[in-house]
């Protein structure tokens, strides 16, 4: 029996592989997580600075929600103001 620790490796060695072979399909992100290409989404930058992420979660800890819901209430109002 494989450890859990041998299981998210070889899960991380996949999703890398996959992502470099068959770019025209999956698109994997700054954060090592596995995407569909569907020509959507561009990644213009792949990481985000320690300062800033730790003030997106204070402000979803200040606002009672999570990261996601931040960053999807911040673009909503910004496609509205624009």
């Amino acid at each position: 029996m494989n450890s859990k620790r041998e299981i998210n490796e070889a899960w991380e060695i996949a999703k890398k592989r996959a992502a470099k072979n068959h770019s025209d399909i999956f698109i994997l992100d700054g954060r090592n997580v596995l995407n569909w290409n569907d020509g959507s989404v561009k990644i213009l930058d792949k990481k985000i600075t320690r300062a800033n992420f730790k003030k997106l979660n204070e402000l979803a800890a200040k606002e009672g929600c999570n990261v996601n819901s931040i960053v999807s209430k911040l673009i909503t109002f910004y496609k509205k103001k624009k």
